[in-house]
């Protein structure tokens, strides 16, 4: 039997549990129409739109009460879980019967997290759907709480191992007043208040015995096809031109998101033992608003469900009219109905919940020895994938050999065991126990790895044309002779520079084209990774003892000369480039040996990283991204992604259970001390020793992370969670979570 030209190289599977068997007995949803499995169906019938088809067309085959054509947020956490989906509270006063032991859901579509007395002193209720607000909700889950649990110990074993869901709620708040003719100046003044009645019921909900609960911001609404019909504006400068929606609006939802964080971080330490999760149901949309063909949408701003308009949204004809129309794919838009997501939505947004990457803390996962969670992806057949070929630059984060091969002088130790122990067995000159982010890269689009450039200038038999790599480890983003002018180039490893490896891409450019035509075709079908370099700038600087202060201001003369090798690169051809920003140098044990401090203040209590070296990676990181701003409206037709190392790193740093990591602040393989860091016995040299498991450390020698840390930087980058936009995906049309 022939063998597959496909390989299975990511996987993710969230195992649904058997009912009873996983984290949670049950989950106790709130909230308004993005979250109700039926209730707003039951209390007002006359709703009749809701009531009939299309409603629930996709999944359920009928309607259900949900607004969508199928499954809401909430019910794809409770499959994952091995729960069933919520059923709706009021079923149970209406004579339904209903099984609720693992769970009801007490949202209800156009419900407020402000009492109604609030509208009415304002004159808004006329826009009022529902008069069940959050306190109302409440009280209904206290009343039902004694057919869950009679004694005190009883209620506190259910309640603590249940889920609760506490909104989305607010969004109903501002839309009310809006639409009333409020500005948005003045529903800002809401803000305060929504965020406080949000608060005030968590806690109520902590104290009748909650222990784990999400509490969701609100989506992006200045990209929702009712708000795009209702505030449409004739300046362009009202728009965002990357993703077309409303910039005042979407800052009104993140202004609210930034003030609900700050009242959960309140209530985690007032009640320590809970367990509060902030859901980011911003950042998880803004992902298909921004790059909706990575998520397979073809429309992000029209409904699916509605009646004409530039949007599909007319209010007067509703989705469920007679006059009304429904697309023929709803999983391919993420609007159901102007208003609500689609079931394809939904589940996007969920998915981002689950694993982590939008959620503070992170949920706990389904199943958390199945907790490395990657899409499922065929490596792409040599040369069948979206890129023919990857070329890289930077240092010892990309760096695949060069460095050993140009006589590894400044760290002698890279050339023996146990460096490339976990993967290949022996070493590379990659700097770490197996594979870089690069490799990873590789490996999701088919292609193979990269070999170091320098190899073909020392005869050794080198196929390039799938791309090389020309990063050296301890390469700057700066020539040397900048260093030099400041006394600080007796520490450099190297003096080849990225203006070095760019001389070197434009001297190998003849081998791989000819023509301009060549050239053109070659590189369209190429994928440019130009760092993470710069880190070594400053590393320089502050081994010879230079301040933070003074470091910080090489950051524009750092981040310069990486937009001008960015710009050479477009300039030869490249349309499809990565660029990344540093890592959390805070967080590195070299780092905190060479900076530990006696004041408690000066680490981070979530992470104990170094708050002031952290501050510097991103105050590079938003230089670097204001850079690449200018250089997109510079270069409009090439695609210049920004790849959050930082951000993709601090994931592990803050929840390091959660990623299988037990050991974040000390190397695997080093000399002793505090950190396991020391500069006079380094990793590989006499006196040092190896951990037994690097997969479950972060870092590998003190300076440069374990093949397991660089895997999920890589994996947050091929998702696209960290990269902006995201890249291409190596199978596009098989993107769908499993």
């Amino acid at each position: 039997m022939a063998s597959s030209p496909f390989c299975c190289v990511f996987i993710f599977c969230i195992l649904q549990t058997v009912s009873g068997s996983g984290l949670y007995r049950s989950i106790l949803s709130f909230g308004d129409s993005f979250a109700d499995t039926g209730n707003f169906l039951i209390s007002v019938p006359s709703y009749t739109y809701l009531a009939k088809l299309p409603y629930g067309q996709t999944y359920f085959g009928h309607p259900t009460g949900r607004f969508s054509d199928g499954r809401l947020i909430v019910d794809f956490i409770a499959e994952a879980y091995g729960l069933p989906n919520l059923p709706p509270y009021l079923a149970s006063l209406h004579q339904h019967r209903v099984h609720s032991q693992q769970g009801v859901n007490f949202a209800v579509a156009g419900a407020t997290a402000l009492d109604p007395a609030f509208f009415q002193e304002g004159n808004v209720t006329t826009k009022v759907r529902s008069n069940d607000s959050l306190s109302v909700q409440m009280g209904w889950f206290e009343q039902f709480k004694s057919s869950l649990c009679q004694t005190t110990q009883e209620c506190t074993d259910y309640l603590g191992k249940s889920l609760f869901l506490l909104g989305e709620i607010g969004g109903n708040d501002y839309d009310y007043s809006l639409f009333q003719g409020l500005s948005i100046a003045e529903v800002r003044t809401f803000v305060p208040k929504v965020v406080q009645a949000i608060s005030a019921a968590t806690s109520r909900l902590i104290e009748q015995g909650a222990v784990d609960l999400v509490v969701p911001g609100i989506p992006p609404i200045g990209c929702f096809p009712y708000h795009l019909t209702i505030f449409s504006s004739p300046k362009k400068e009202d728009y965002d031109p990357r993703n077309g929606c409303l910039k005042a609006l979407n800052g009104f939802s993140k202004y609210h998101n930034s003030v609900l964080q700050t009242a959960l971080e309140k209530l985690r330490q007032k009640y320590s033992h809970a367990n509060i999760i902030y859901a980011d149901y911003y950042g998880a949309a803004m992902r298909f608003f921004h790059s909706p063909k990575h998520f397979g949408f073809t429309n992000v701003h029209s409904a699916c469900c509605g009646q004409g308009g530039l949007y599909n949204f007319n209010g007067s004809a509703l989705c469920g009219a007679p006059t009304s129309t429904i697309c023929a794919d709803p999983s391919t838009f993420v609007s159901w109905d102007g208003i609500h997501f689609t079931e394809a939505a939904s589940r996007i947004i969920a998915n981002g919940m689950l694993e982590g990457l939008y959620t503070t803390p992170p949920m706990t996962l389904p199943h958390q020895e199945f907790n490395h969670g990657f899409f499922c992806i065929h490596r792409a057949v040599s040369g069948s994938g979206p890129y023919r070929s990857i070329f890289s630059f930077g240092d010892a984060l990309a760096d695949t050999g060069n460095f050993l091969i140009s006589g590894p002088f400044g760290y002698p130790f890279v050339d023996r065991l146990p460096y490339g122990q976990t993967y290949f067995g022996h070493p590379t000159g990659r700097f770490s126990d197996g594979r870089l982010i690069v490799d990873f890269i590789a490996e999701a689009y088919g292609l193979p790895k990269l070999p170091p450039y320098l190899a073909s200038l020392h005869h050794h038999r080198v196929d390039f044309r799938q791309g090389v790599n020309f990063a050296v480890a301890g390469a700057t983003a700066l020539d040397p002779a900048f260093f030099q002018e400041r006394d600080i180039a007796t520490v450099m490893w190297t003096n080849n520079s990225l203006s070095i490896q760019m001389g070197w891409f434009e001297q190998f450019k003849s081998s791989l084209c000819h023509t301009t035509q060549e050239c053109a075709d070659y590189f369209a079908k190429s994928l440019f990774l130009v760092g993470e370099i710069g880190g070594n700038d400053y590393n320089y600087a502050f081994l010879q003892g230079l301040s933070i202060e003074h470091v910080r201001t090489f950051v524009p003369e750092v981040v310069q000369a990486i937009a001008a090798a960015t710009s050479i690169l477009i300039e030869q051809g490249a349309v499809e480039l990565v660029v990344p920003g540093n890592l959390p140098i805070g967080c590195s044990p070299g780092y905190l040996t060479l900076f530990s401090s006696s004041k408690k203040e000066d680490y981070n209590p979530r992470n104990g990283c170094l708050k002031a070296l952290n501050g510097l990676s991103k105050y590079h990181n938003t230089f670097l991204q204001a850079a690449l701003e200018n250089l997109r409206e510079k270069h409009p037709h090439v695609k210049i992604i920004y790849a959050d190392y930082y951000g993709a790193a601090m994931r592990f740093f803050n929840y390091p259970q959660h990623f299988g990591f037990t050991n974040l602040h000390s190397a695997c393989c080093g000399g002793g001390g505090p950190s396991n860091f020391n500069g006079s016995a380094l990793c590989g040299a006499t006196g040092s020793t190896v951990c037994i498991d690097p997969s479950t450390f972060a870092s590998w020698d003190g300076i440069h992370l374990t093949e397991a840390a660089y895997r999920t930087i890589a994996d947050g980058m091929i998702e696209g969670f960290y990269t902006t936009p995201p890249m291409t995906f190596p199978h596009q049309e098989i993107h769908h979570r499993l």
